[in-house]
């Protein structure tokens, strides 16, 4: 593993990379139509299936069921959400890879798809080979630290300092990024955290109760866990202040530089798609992130939307699967 400074330059490297490509990618304009134009023409003929990795109700399922009802609206044919959660998402990626590349089986996803590639190299899919990559529908500002305990970051460092291994913090899952969120805290900080991994909905029970020490968790829903003035939300993950947490500092801004962990959601289908198809879904999903109804969510959401082509989102991709990979690699993370 290597050491914080390393570490800490690898993680400013990829911040810098990935602010110029999202700033360059927007500029390449949506590929013109292509031979076939007629056979797309009649897309789509049926319902399309919406594959959400995880359960009903949380985030992702909730934003993927917004998007399917306006593409249902504009392409006149039900967009149906099917969840099928399981194994961070390996479960709903696999099986959209092996769907046809017809356009009526598509993946709603989360940063986690390009995560469990870099975790693991005996997937039974390529996160991007076996793919088209259609949309990015939104990112986050972020995870937010939240604890019963501790009213401060610096005051987290100098207890897990004094007592190296003692505080924990609840995570989702082995690889989840509450999971790398923590390990990344502790790198660049310098102290040695135990990470209690769950897979039930009393996580933040424990916190709020103090078996646990601290968790990240979603800004959205961190809001109204402080309002409560049950948990106190000590930083974010990200790069600026959610709108919906003025008051909390970002890791940066703390003195943390390097601290830089933001999640999307995107749109996917499986490969050897028509590109002519690719265009149509992608125009749909453009559409539909524009609509009052899903900005509204976004922002209520703690979400912000993308202004990236399809070309443009792919190129995201491929970047955070090396920056994941190497990630990963250095703080020793594998998916079990």
């Amino acid at each position: 593993m290597p050491d914080a400074r390393t570490f800490a330059a690898r993680l400013a490297t990829h911040r810098l990379d990935r602010r110029v490509l999202l700033r360059g990618a927007a500029a390449f304009g949506l590929a013109a139509c292509l031979p076939g134009a007629a056979r797309a023409a009649d897309f789509p003929t049926r319902p399309i299936r919406l594959v959400c990795p995880f359960p009903p109700g949380v985030s992702t399922d909730v934003l993927a069921r917004a998007f399917a009802k306006e593409m249902s609206q504009d392409l006149g044919q039900a967009v149906v959400v099917e969840n099928r959660p399981g194994a961070n998402g390996v479960l709903a990626s696999n099986l959209v890879a092996k769907a046809p590349g017809d356009g009526y089986t598509l993946l709603f996803t989360t940063g986690s798809h390009i995560a469990n590639a870099a975790m693991s190299s005996s997937l039974q899919y390529r996160a991007l080979d076996d793919f088209t990559p259609l949309f990015l529908a939104a990112q986050s500002y972020g995870l937010a630290l939240i604890s019963a305990k501790y009213d401060s970051v610096p005051a987290i460092v100098a207890a897990a300092k004094a007592a190296p291994g003692k505080l924990t913090y609840a995570t989702s899952g082995v690889g989840n990024v509450t999971h790398v969120a923590g390990a990344v805290f502790e790198k660049l900080a310098g102290i040695d955290l135990t990470d209690v991994p769950y897979n039930s909905p009393t996580l933040v029970p424990d916190v709020i109760g103090g078996q646990v020490d601290m968790t990240f968790i979603s800004t959205v829903t961190a809001v109204p866990l402080m309002k409560t003035g049950k948990v106190k939300v000590l930083a974010t993950t990200g790069t600026m202040r959610p709108p919906t947490l003025p008051d909390a500092p970002t890791f940066q801004q703390l003195g943390y530089k390097d601290f830089d962990i933001t999640g999307y959601f995107g749109m996917m289908a499986p490969a050897d798609l028509s590109p002519h198809i690719a265009t149509i879904l992608f125009r749909a999903l453009k559409k539909a992130g524009e609509t009052k109804e899903v900005r509204d969510l976004l922002a209520d959401s703690s979400l912000y939307p993308s202004d990236l082509d399809r070309q443009g989102f792919e190129a995201f991709l491929r970047k955070d699967l090396g920056y994941q990979t190497t990630l990963m690699q250095d703080l020793g993370i594998k998916l079990q």
